[in-house]
């Protein structure tokens, strides 16, 4: 089932599959939409309920109006809940989506019993800094534009989602990178400490946030690791089969 909730910025788009003691809210990573997780989903709702937003600007969400932070969005998202009437509920984020995780599970933490990250942006402080949102490619008559857009890191991606990354460039030039600011301009570090719940991270080798994964885990109390071996990225798209076998194996020990 599809849906939408209202919120102060607008429709925000959800999907609702499963059903299970345990709801699971899954986030999606930049500049995707919940149809990201689509391979993942039937994976899950034997067992449990899930919950995918289309992050606000992204998918069928109405966007913020402009470039926000972290924390805004994560106002919105609970928003969603309240609608929907999800007291408690575990988290899972991929890249941006698990910094919307992370931020969630520190600041509303009497409503989050677990957490699974797969690819936390928790940057060095010189490598943040540095860190410049991607400009779209101008529009030409040819259509290079959505080739260089196909293109564009990481190359480890399976090519159909670099496919919908493309199109999702396309789509909305004006602010496809929005949520990419707000990763940059978030601190991690101060969240991370502040996790109650029980967290799982997957990573992988050839993930770019592999390493920012490491330094996570060094923060986040009482959190385990899993590596999930692969070498097309990411996990949950090229490797469902076994991220889903994580996440129960996790949070049916809780």
């Amino acid at each position: 089932m599809r849906g939408y909730v209202t919120t102060r910025w607008g429709q925000l788009h959800y999907s609702d599959e499963g059903s299970g003691d345990r709801t699971v809210v899954l986030f999606h990573e930049t500049p995707l939409d919940h149809n990201a997780y689509q391979r993942l989903v039937p994976r899950l709702t034997d067992t449990f309920r899930t919950i995918a937003f289309d992050t606000p600007g992204y998918g069928e969400s109405d966007a913020p109006a402009g470039i926000t932070t972290i924390e805004e969005y994560v106002k919105t998202f609970v928003e969603g809940l309240d609608a929907l009437g999800l007291d408690k509920v575990t988290v899972f984020g991929v890249h941006t989506g698990a910094s919307y995780a992370v931020e969630l599970a520190a600041t509303v933490p009497d409503r989050v019993e677990a957490v699974v990250l797969n690819g936390v942006p928790f940057y060095e402080e010189e490598v943040r800094q540095a860190k410049v949102v991607p400009a779209v490619p101008d529009f030409v008559d040819d259509g290079s534009h959505l080739v260089a857009s196909f293109n564009r890191p990481p190359r480890e991606y399976d090519n159909e989602l670099l496919s919908r990354m493309a199109g999702s460039v396309a789509e909305r030039p004006d602010r496809v990178f929005w949520a990419y600011q707000a990763v940059y301009d978030y601190r991690p570090d101060r969240t991370l400490p502040l996790i109650k719940a029980p967290t799982l991270i997957l990573s992988n080798e050839l993930d770019v946030l592999y390493e920012p994964d490491n330094r996570a885990l060094r923060l986040i109390p009482g959190a385990q690791q899993v590596l999930v071996p692969g070498r097309t990225l990411p996990i949950y798209w090229s490797l469902p089969d076994q991220t889903a076998s994580e996440i129960k194996k996790f949070l049916t020990t809780l």
